[in-house]
């Protein structure tokens, strides 16, 4: 599928921030392996939120919408304290958001963690889109599909919440979950009944050190920790935005 020029335009900022965060990045994980060597307290350099950094520069070079000038930047953490880029894609009705979380899956993957597996949190506003979103998944012809496999070579798995998730699994394939915003949302009894212990769940461990995780569109998701690699919400109305800036 031939992209719009728009389309283009909003992966090609895309790509800037992720060069940008691999670059900061590394300049993080060579003061922190530098601090673990060092034995004299006062020559340990504090690690820089390398996010922050490179959205600096974003905004230095002109990337972001100058009416978020004013707006400082919003910083997002995971449960073990890491440093957690999140960026939102601003889409014009019908302009192609699922297409375009697609490609940012791919371009996320391939360009800053740099491997084709792991763990794709899908979040969906209603029933009406989680439908849609998993019949175009699940459908090897399809183009949102295809964009999936070409990142991954071929080995997607596409599930559903309450499908069984392995660490093997995630370790040799681009495994993609979809969830509604509802199961997403921890305020009611009803929904938190995702974050309970799960048989289903083999394998996993926390490892901060090895946790790299990257949010698209809007983040402000915290389960299943050690295993989340990237997160895209598909927000359709104000309340989400509200909770995302909350």
């Amino acid at each position: 599928m031939e992209l719009k020029d728009f389309q283009q335009s909003v992966l090609d900022t895309l790509d800037a921030y992720l060069d940008q965060l691999r670059t900061q990045l590394s300049k993080a994980e060579k003061i922190r392996k530098a601090n673990e060597g060092e034995t004299d307290p006062d020559l340990i350099r504090p690690v820089l939120d390398f996010t922050k950094l490179a959205w600096d520069h974003m905004k230095e070079q002109g990337y972001l919408p100058t009416f978020r000038d004013g707006v400082s930047y919003s910083e997002r953490k995971d449960g073990t304290s890491n440093d957690v880029p999140n960026v939102c894609l601003k889409i014009p009705t019908g302009g192609g958001k699922t297409l375009l979380a697609a490609y940012a899956v791919s371009h996320i993957m391939g360009r800053y963690l740099q491997r084709n597996y792991g763990f794709v949190l899908w979040i969906v506003p209603n029933e009406a889109i989680y439908a849609q979103t998993k019949k175009h998944l699940t459908n090897r012809e399809h183009p949102y599909r295809q964009v999936l496999d070409r990142a991954a070579a071929g080995r997607v798995k596409i599930l559903e919440k309450n499908d069984s998730l392995n660490r093997l699994d995630v370790e040799s394939h681009l495994c993609v979950m979809l969830l509604m915003l509802q199961s997403a949302n921890r305020e009611t009894k009803e929904t938190l009944r995702l974050f309970r212990d799960r048989g289903n769940v083999h394998g996993f461990s926390l490892h901060p050190t090895t946790l790299q995780r990257t949010t698209i569109y809007c983040c402000k998701y915290q389960t299943l920790a050690a295993t989340v690699t990237v997160t895209i919400w598909e927000p359709s109305h104000m309340r989400a935005w509200e909770m995302y800036y909350d």
